[in-house]
């Protein structure tokens, strides 16, 4: 039987992957979440905040017998805002989940991946830093994506820990909800990029409701999770796939086109 552990199973595309591995034999599933909530007798549920360091331990310790073929992390949050404007302490909260709870999982949970295991970071095309006013977010994403290919170079050569860096489009999820949420005093108190935070409100309903179903997506990871040899990297949606592609453009390229991209959209919001 293969142990498959998975961290942040509460997010909505965590769960639905989950359905998607409940489906295939010799598999055993353990999830943590901060709200353990998902009952089924084939999952084994575990509390863990990515932000606490004890709690880490306190797993470590329980799951010191069991050897788990992969690990895959879901959790994070996102965090928006102009740079300008930015407040430290919220990019300090989007780095202590998005990073450094990454972090924390590759110092504490990966020793107990078996060998030729592999270790998997749902991260996003936002990785690519193209997106403006979600540059915490950004940020946060790509740093986990340079850890988790650092952490392959750096790590026991005879072990062969296989890494994976998954980087979905927009999907229709809770995240976008919960998105807003988290970001509601910014969008509300930004002065000098009012548009745009009206902008990027409005965007963010629409994603909620319209961009990619997350079973598409919860089907492929699940896919992943199955390969023996999978890519290092997985762009998942044509939107992922297009971002993917302004790391082969000169950066002043990338930035007037985007630059461009947006003044068309906010013209055409503010009509």
């Amino acid at each position: 039987m293969k142990n498959i552990l998975i961290i942040g199973a509460s997010s909505e595309l965590a769960q639905r992957t989950i359905d998607e591995l409940k489906n295939v034999e010799d598999i055993n599933i353990y999830t943590t979440s901060r709200q353990t909530n998902i009952i089924d007798e084939r999952v084994k549920e575990f509390h863990l905040d990515v932000t606490n360091v004890e709690e880490f331990l306190l797993l470590k310790d329980r799951f010191k017998n069991i050897e788990f073929e992969t690990i895959i992390n879901f959790a994070g949050i996102a965090i928006a805002g102009a740079i300008e404007e930015l407040n430290e302490t919220e990019l300090k909260k989007q780095l202590e989940v998005n990073l450094f709870g990454f972090l924390r999982i590759i110092k504490y949970l990966s020793p107990l991946i078996q060998k030729k295991g592999k270790l998997i970071n749902v991260s996003s095309m936002a990785s690519y830093g193209v997106f403006p006013f979600i540059a915490p977010y950004c940020i946060s994403k790509a740093a986990a994506d340079i850890l988790l290919n650092l952490f392959s170079v750096e790590s026991n050569i005879e072990k062969g820990i296989k890494i994976v860096s998954i980087r979905p489009g927009a999907i229709a999820t809770k995240f976008w909800e919960s998105s807003l949420v988290l970001n509601e005093q910014t969008l509300k108190e930004s002065k000098k990029f009012q548009n745009e935070m009206l902008f990027l409100k409005k965007n963010v309903q629409k994603n909620s409701l319209k961009a990619k179903n997350p079973i598409n997506t919860a089907q492929k990871i699940a896919s992943i999770v199955q390969l023996k040899n999978p890519k290092t990297v997985y762009n998942i949606g044509m939107d992922a796939k297009i971002a993917s592609l302004t790391r082969f453009l000169p950066n002043c390229v990338t930035n007037n086109l985007i630059r461009c991209i947006l003044k068309s959209r906010l013209k055409k919001e503010n009509k």
